[in-house]
């Protein structure tokens, strides 16, 4: 592996985002809590201002029917999500245009995090009077800022090793070990913190965003030292500006995917639906813990999901041996289909609350290995010499359709007021992700993949060279009448 600053400034990265990021799992908890006192809804779980009697209360399958500001409190989380996933699947276009067609990738990283950064410490003043807000600059800024600077953090993976089938895997790996650990830790500090100072919600909430924010100074000035610019990888095709090249290359890239690498494809339309129901599966698992299991802290259960996750990113290399990437790929969603079935059928109420553990296990070991098993599978299968497209594309579609679970979650609880049948959406996404997967033919997409490997670059302080130092040539393929190169995507 490459011994550069950017492989520092990569793994710090780690350091700078996780407890910013994690510290979202407090800020909800207080959004809900503000959430529920708008509505009218009282600690006891009925609803004071609609005239609700806890009789009444005792008798439906959620207790609550209150609203604030025109949706249920049990909705907030989920409304959340799905707000953030419409402006990032319009926007990581442009970004990924910017990062592909300028010299402003670094800028990218930069800028983004600061405003993620910033988001967090103008939510340290969360509050009954300015939830709401804080909602909105939570899925306005916040989430939209972090997937934009991870999205151009990530788009330097490919260029800091110098194996791609072994070095890759094994940072993948790490860093995904490092993050969870880093959330874990951050974690457990500020619960300490909680019980030390005898902390309520908000409180706890106001102080994960002061520590993460304070935390997170160090690491993101060593990133802004050590990562490097680049410069502009493709020029901007005729008639398109660097607002509007990212979806034109979306496009064609799936055109170019289609023709000559078809198990790619096949992969991101799987990668579309289950990574879309991961991206929701903690806020709705939230709302479920705290609305309809009454624990009003759901942090050790949360510490728990990050041990077992963590546990899971360790098992990436062994389900990879014993059951190949397919196998072990879906049987990493499996854990969290099975998970949500389990809520539906069995952990609903105050009294079957205690499996909420076995279901915290499942989600653990399945979003824990989640992501290095899937970018493993998909470095296997990704044509050669166009990795910084692929992981750019990779990240387009993880994200494009995360929206739609949070927004048919919210849709069913609004129509039914049932939080059980709103967890069929995020089942759904994940049942019908694992079944797309099972029609992936990794050996035809190996065999694609490996007939372009003269083409592997490595980008960095030593340059462009292919795998032994021949010059790059150009793939090209007939789409549609069209000639598309390797070079236009």
């Amino acid at each position: 592996m490459r011994s550069t600053s950017e492989l520092r400034a990569f793994y710090y990265d780690v350091l700078f985002r996780a407890p910013l990021f994690i510290s979202i799992l407090f800020l909800s908890t207080a959004f809900l809590k503000f959430a529920n006192e708008e509505a009218g809804c009282t600690e006891a779980g009925y609803d004071v201002v609609g005239g609700q009697t806890e009789e009444e209360a005792d008798l439906a399958s959620v207790d609550c029917t209150g609203r604030a500001y025109g949706i249920r409190p049990s909705s907030v989380l989920t409304t959340l999500n799905s707000v953030a996933g419409l402006i990032l699947a319009f926007l990581l276009p442009i970004i990924g245009s910017i990062i592909d067609h300028t010299s402003y990738r670094k800028q990218c990283v930069i800028y983004a995090g600061a405003m993620f950064w910033g988001s967090n410490v103008i939510q340290i003043f969360t509050n009954k009077e300015s939830w709401f807000g804080m909602v909105v600059i939570q899925g306005a800024i916040g989430a939209t800022s972090y997937m934009i600077h991870q999205t151009a953090i990530f788009a330097y993976a490919t260029e800091i090793v110098n194996d791609l089938d072994t070095e890759l895997l094994k940072m993948n790996a790490s860093v995904r070990v490092w993050e969870l650990c880093t959330m874990l830790g951050f974690m457990v500090m500020v619960t300490v913190v909680g019980m030390i100072g005898g902390f309520e919600v908000e409180a706890k909430a106001a102080t994960s965003q002061a520590l993460a924010a304070l935390f997170a100074m160090y690491p993101g000035y060593v990133v802004f030292k050590n990562l490097g610019d680049r410069p502009n990888l493709n020029k901007v095709p005729a008639g398109s500006s660097v607002l509007t090249a990212g979806f034109g290359k979306v496009i064609k890239t799936s055109k170019f995917l289609k023709a000559s690498h078809p198990e790619v494809l096949k992969f991101l339309r799987a990668l579309l639906f289950f990574e879309s129901a991961n991206g929701s599966i903690i806020f709705a698992s939230t709302t479920l813990i705290t609305q309809q299991l009454k624990i009003e802290d759901p942090s050790p259960i949360l510490l728990a999901i990050l041990v077992i996750s963590a546990i899971g990113a360790g098992l990436v290399p062994f389900l990879h041996r014993k059951l190949g990437v397919k196998k072990g790929m879906m049987l990493v969603v499996f854990f969290n289909v099975l998970g949500s079935l389990i809520v539906i059928l069995f952990v609903h109420s105050e009294e079957t609350k205690g499996g909420v553990w076995i279901v915290g296990m499942l989600y653990g070991l399945g979003l824990g290995a989640t992501y290095p098993m899937q970018r493993t599978f998909y470095m296997l299968i990704i044509p050669a010499g166009l990795e910084t497209q692929m992981m750019g594309l990779l990240q387009f579609c993880s994200i494009v359709l995360g929206w739609a679970p949070g927004l048919v979650f919210t849709a069913v609880n609004e129509k039914y007021n049932n939080l059980r049948l709103a967890m069929f959406a995020v089942m759904g996404f994940h049942t019908f992700g694992m079944l797309l997967l099972g029609l992936v033919d990794v050996e035809k997409g190996r065999l694609q993949a490996k007939a372009t490997e003269h083409l592997r670059i490595h980008k960095g302080a030593g340059g462009e060279k292919g795998k032994e130092g021949e010059d790059l040539e150009l793939v090209t393929v007939q789409v549609g009448g069209e000639e598309i190169g390797d070079n236009d995507l």
